[in-house]
């Protein structure tokens, strides 16, 4: 990929949501410099891949990144925990892929992987489980049938379930089994680990490569900038 690209993670933006003119006016300026956009999932509190139960934030939030398409930005999404086949309704529309697990990418001599880190946790049997089944097609399928209104109460019902959850694998990071997740990718022949999903800010050095952990874009405000000669670092979004 040539031009500098961006890694977000975590904005979960939700209703009536202060941050949403904000965070509109910042993808504005990053079209000014960056070639691509890379969300590391969790975008929304709950994205599920239904236009019919779209809400008023997510349709200015997709509007928005379809108009930066059209002018030439290329923008992937990584599904997270709280996306469930996004693809399915904005693939090509507002991004040009969209991924379940993982995505690669070269940046100069940088050789970048990328995934939400929601599958870090192993000892996080729960949600192991339920995000098999969250994600089965025939799940999905009988979800969909559903009249609209049961769908958005159930919608209501999973974002509530999101928020309370297992916040005791969430009271500490589990640094020792970031690095175990990230240097299998290493191992692979990957230089760069790009993460989310705990909502700190972590750069983890590594024998054969470097592990980094995305800070919580709505919490800090801060983004993973990677140059066109493959150097990554922080920085602050002009908001």
């Amino acid at each position: 990929m040539s031009g500098d690209l961006a890694f977000i993670g975590d904005v979960h933006l939700d209703q009536d949501d202060e941050l949403l003119g904000p965070f509109l006016r910042w993808l504005d300026h990053l079209e000014t410099t960056c070639a691509g956009l890379v969300f590391i999932g969790d975008l929304f509190n709950l994205w599920l891949g239904d236009r019919s139960m779209e809400r008023p934030h997510q349709t200015a939030v997709v509007g928005r990144l379809a108009r930066l398409r059209e002018r030439g930005m290329a923008v992937t999404y990584i599904e997270g925990n709280r996306d469930y086949r996004v693809g399915d309704a904005y693939a090509g529309l507002a991004f040009d892929e969209v991924v379940a697990e993982s995505w690669t990418t070269r940046i100069g001599v940088t050789r970048v992987w990328a995934a939400h880190g929601d599958l870090v946790n192993v000892r996080d049997h729960q949600y192991q489980i339920w995000r098999r089944f969250s994600r089965w097609a025939p799940a999905w399928r009988l979800f969909t049938l559903l009249p609209s209104g049961s769908r958005l109460r159930w919608a209501d019902r999973i974002e509530q379930r999101m928020r309370t959850t297992n916040l005791a694998y969430k009271a500490t990071f589990p640094e020792s089994l970031v690095r175990a997740y990230g240097q299998k990718a290493l191992g692979q022949g990957h230089d760069l680990i790009v993460l989310g999903h705990f909502h700190l800010e972590r750069d983890l050095p590594a024998d054969d490569g470097r592990i980094v952990v995305l800070p919580s874009w709505r919490e800090e405000g801060r983004f993973l900038r990677v140059d066109q000669a493959g150097n990554a670092r922080f920085e602050m979004a002009p908001v």
